[in-house]
């Protein structure tokens, strides 16, 4: 038995509520297609910015705004994941999936550790510098987030104190990733950069269903 492209236990499996987080300076939008073929999933924009200047506060806020409970799946990219890992701490995630997205500041690009001190000369948004490439239709949303949230949550992430939570995680990361090499822990690594999630959208996908 199917429904929607599922069989029965994958839709059983999937039979609760799952967040979805953009990376920095994106939208919803670059989970589009197949994506949304994923039963009892909700994809996220971020919300406006309100001051926050911590990865925790920000997750407390998404937790609260976004409903998020004890035994639902919270997926994320790039900064979407580092804020997902924190709501991870925060609550008793049945699963965690990032992609293309970091457990630690350690793991992001030196370069870019480096550089974040000079956000607030240098307006430095982490996704735009994977996005150069990309088709104009797909790049577009990377200008709509606003300067002082990617300002703020730049600073953040290199504050942050990593993913402390022991629930069962999956890592999907491209192996030419630039803003975040691929980390030592990620098996299988789909042959893409940053932005697997939207280039590379069915490869994502089946290693979530097969998991």
């Amino acid at each position: 038995m199917q429904r929607e492209g599922f069989t029965l236990v994958e839709w059983e499996y999937y039979n609760k509520m799952i967040h979805v987080y953009p990376g920095m300076g994106a939208t919803s939008e670059m989970y589009s297609g197949d994506w949304r073929m994923i039963p009892n999933t909700v994809f996220h924009d971020w919300p406006r910015w309100n001051g926050e200047s911590t990865i925790s506060s920000l997750a407390s806020r998404l937790i609260d705004e976004h409903g998020i409970k004890i035994g639902d799946e919270v997926i994320g990219s790039s900064l979407g994941g580092i804020v997902a890992c924190e709501i991870a701490n925060l609550v008793t995630l049945k699963k965690l999936t990032l992609i293309g997205s970091a457990v630690s500041k350690d793991e992001i690009s030196r370069l870019l550790s480096i550089l974040h001190p000079l956000i607030d000369v240098v307006p430095i948004n982490l996704a735009r510098l994977s996005a150069e490439k990309l088709p104009h239709e797909l790049s577009g949303m990377f200008s709509e987030s606003e300067p002082e949230f990617i300002r703020s949550m730049t600073k953040a992430i290199f504050s942050w104190g990593g993913l402390k939570s022991d629930v069962p995680l999956l890592r999907i990361h491209g192996n030419r990733d630039l803003v975040i090499p691929l980390p030592m822990d990620v098996d299988d690594p789909i042959k893409g950069g940053h932005l697997v999630a939207m280039t590379h959208a069915k490869d994502c996908i089946e290693k979530i269903r097969k998991c």
